[in-house]
């Protein structure tokens, strides 16, 4: 009701969120559910199996979507959902399948827990919302992202296969599947997708995924207060930052150092990232079920209605996010290396998934990815020049071109904060040989490999780490378990690991104090290492304590330091710069200090053309959705995002006119496709800033614009099968069309004109 409560405030009625409520329930969630039971068997919690059926529902309506899409009948997604629920009333044998098994309540605890950790991610959503409108201003300036998943979302909901429809004929080279699934509910509700991306569609995607990652730790531990910690250690812990100095909370990342905190914001901002996260922790608690089966756990060990699960969700995660399969074939063969080299023989299940994935992992590369890279090359190291909320890039010691001796100073600190993050991981001790254990580690331990062996112009190599975050969260919290011992913690431990987390805030606390608060004059050395080195001596003073006093072995007393390091990065960072960035967030973002929308005047100016949609673009584009039939072409002469200044370079990102329209356009902008990556590379440019492939296309798409005639007009109709031309005036050189085309609509710069057929 409250998160209700919140979206009305942001302009989505209460009847579109029953609606949105109502089809999530009955066509994903329930028939999801259902078909969960039958392949895995019931569990005696209800919660879990919503959470993991909202991961297979999703899936098998992308493919029933793009099915039922390409048959020209996208409504018959619905056949799925009333197959299943009939099949399961209507079997005798699949009606038990709509109770959970007998066996233990879900404890107060856990469930009120998880939704005050819920409540804390709803409230940072305010941020987003208040930058993201259901109308014109769709986005602030600065964000060419949204347009794009905007433009995607109306090409799943009128063409199958898809295309980049900023770039008509353009071969969608991309994981798309997040677009189908927003385009059925789209379909099914009829809510606009706009509202879906940016309002609606994440958050149950965010809270399923969240959940799953509360039950995977508790499975592993058997301790209800493990799923809990867990959700926090994956969503709000962040890198320790000893520094004094005021850091900038840049666009990327939250801390001094990459710690993959960013997931915090693409909850939000990249629909691909949360529907993979999603799909992929359904599909890890499979895997976990054929590794390590629970005593009490449903059905047999990889019985086969596991296999089939397994195959459905690694169809689901090869279209929702690239990165995943290849980072479970590289944890899975990692893993089945380190349990043969520790003489624990050879897990031959886990031989078979690696198998499958790698099968998997290739026929998606071939069929949907064409073996491109998306910009993706071997680069070490190259992540720590592009967060710009690092220390070293406010300081100046690292950025475009830095020397290779500094960006490795910055990964040895980056990989110091991760160890004081998920020291708990070496706690773990026995267990990490355990089959689901290391497992849930490789898949971590991949992330943070890949992050610092590759590169991406737009830094999109960090989404490696923030796949791998959660899973590394989790072990941390097994070895936290595991430190506790099996039995009641007694108040002896209790009170001596409050003192500990006590010592190591103080500690911190103490640097940032010795540190001050002002930036260092100059070149920056020893100034950038000093805090972090200061904290590892720590740690490694607090482990020979230990080992003197307590007489606990090395290996013990450096994972019980480091654990301490871990609760201290976690107070200060969640506690106290997290808790301090969610009220920014909320209440100071772009100065307004209020909950209200982005005032246009002041951020975009009088007029929107600096907005990521402008405001005529807008405009036009809504009418041509309104009057355009969805297999109408357009064209148009403005191809640059945001303003462009002649004599300057364009910005390719421009997606506006196809995102608002929801129709294809012969050459709108280039940007976030495999061709502009290919150019990008050639020319040695940033990708936004590659020129066009086609030159001959763009040529005569431009010469209808600035010498209009029947031959060029005639040849967008007869040669390319254009039927609509958006003329914006604000382009140099744009003429008058009147002559050779109808205006049938006009909204400040931007005029429509029909081409007749």
């Amino acid at each position: 009701m409250a998160t209700a409560v919140v979206l009305r405030y942001y302009n989505v009625p209460l009847p579109t969120t029953v609606r949105f409520v109502a089809y999530l329930g009955l066509g994903v969630v329930l028939p999801g559910t259902l078909l969960w039971r039958v392949l895995r068997g019931r569990s005696d919690r209800l919660v879990a199996d919503a959470a993991a059926g909202a991961a297979l529902g999703y899936t098998v309506e992308v493919l029933a979507y793009v099915a039922a899409r390409w048959a020209g009948a996208p409504l018959l997604v619905l056949a799925w959902p009333i197959g299943m629920v009939t099949v399961a009333l209507a079997v005798p044998r699949f009606r038990r399948y709509w109770r959970s098994a007998p066996g233990r309540r879900t404890p107060a605890a856990w469930a009120w827990s998880l939704v005050a950790v819920l409540a804390v991610f709803v409230f940072r959503s305010v941020r987003h919302f208040r930058g993201h409108g259901l109308g014109w201003p769709v986005s602030a300036s600065t964000d060419a992202d949204t347009p794009f998943h905007w433009a995607l979302i109306g090409e799943a909901k009128h063409h199958m296969p898809m295309q980049a429809p900023w770039v008509s004929g353009e071969r969608l080279v991309y994981h798309w599947f997040a677009y189908p699934e927003m385009a059925a509910t789209s379909w099914v509700t009829g809510i606009d997708p706009l509202t879906l991306l940016v309002r609606l569609s994440p958050l149950p995607m965010v809270v399923a995924f969240l959940v799953l990652v509360a039950v995977l730790a508790g499975r592993l531990t058997g301790r209800w207060w493990t799923g809990p910690a867990a959700v926090v250690a994956a969503l709000l812990v962040l890198a320790p930052n000893p520094y004094g100095w005021r850091l900038s909370d840049a666009w990327f990342g939250f801390g001094p150092v990459e710690d993959g905190s960013i997931f915090r914001l693409t909850a939000w901002t990249s629909p691909t990232q949360t529907f993979g996260a999603l799909l992929f922790a359904a599909l890890m608690l499979v895997l976990v079920d054929i590794l390590e089966p629970a005593p009490d756990g449903p059905g047999p060990r990889g019985g086969a209605g596991r296999w089939v699960l397994v195959c459905l969700l690694l169809a689901g995660v090869s279209g929702a996010k690239s990165p995943y399969l290849p980072m479970l074939t590289g944890a899975l063969l990692a893993a089945v290396a380190l349990l043969v080299l520790t003489r624990r023989g050879l897990c031959r299940p886990m031989l078979v998934l690696a198998g499958l994935v790698a099968l998997f992992t290739a026929g998606s590369q071939l069929v949907l990815y064409g073996g491109a890279g998306q910009g993706l090359v071997v680069e070490p190291l190259a992540i720590m020049s592009t967060y710009e909320s690092m220390a070293a890039a406010m300081t100046g010691y690292t950025g475009p071109g830095a020397p290779f001796g500094r960006l490795a100073v910055i990964g040895g600190l980056t990989v110091l904060s991760w160890l004081l993050m998920w020291g708990g991981v070496l706690a773990a001790r026995g267990r990490l040989l355990d089959p689901a254990v290391l497992l849930l580690l490789c898949v971590g331990l991949v992330g943070l490999a890949g992050v610092l062996v590759f590169g991406h112009p737009g830094g999109s190599q960090g989404y490696l780490i923030v796949s791998g975050r959660p899973y590394l969260a989790i072990v941390s919290v097994v070895g936290l378990s595991v430190a506790l011992g099996s039995g009641p913690v007694r108040a002896g431990r209790a009170w001596s690991l409050v003192a500990a987390v006590a010592a190591g805030v103080g500690a911190v606390w103490l640097v940032r104090l010795a540190d001050g608060p002002a930036l260092p004059a100059g070149n920056l050395g020893w100034e950038l290492a000093r805090p972090y080195l200061a904290l590892a001596g720590g740690a490694a003073a607090a482990a020979a304590a230990l080992f003197t006093l307590r007489r606990l072995g090395w290996l013990r007393s450096g994972a019980v330091a480091l654990l301490v390091c871990w609760c201290a990065g976690f107070g200060l960072a969640s506690a106290g710069d997290g808790v301090r960035a969610v009220a920014d967030d909320v209440v100071g973002t772009y100065g307004s200090g209020t909950w209200h929308a982005v005032d246009p005047a002041k951020q975009l100016g009088p007029d929107g053309r600096a907005s990521a949609v402008d405001r005529d673009t807008y405009a036009v584009g809504r009418w041509l959705r309104d009057h355009a039939d969805p297999d109408d072409l357009l064209a148009t002469n403005a191809h640059c995002f945001g303003v462009h200044r002649p004599g300057g370079p364009c910005d390719n990102r421009r997606f506006g006119l196809s995102a608002a329209s929801q129709r294809r356009v012969l050459v709108e902008g280039w940007g976030f496709t495999n061709s502009t990556y290919l150019r990008a590379a050639e020319d040695n440019v940033p990708p936004w800033f590659a020129e066009f492939w086609d030159r001959q296309r763009l040529a005569d798409n431009d010469a209808a614009f600035t010498n209009p005639s029947p031959e060029t007009v005639g040849l967008l109709r007869d040669r390319y099968g254009v039927r609509w031309l958006v003329v914006d005036a604000s382009v140099t050189g744009s003429a008058d069309l009147g002559g050779f085309a109808v205006p049938r609509y006009t909204s400040g710069l931007c005029t429509v004109y029909e081409l007749p057929r």
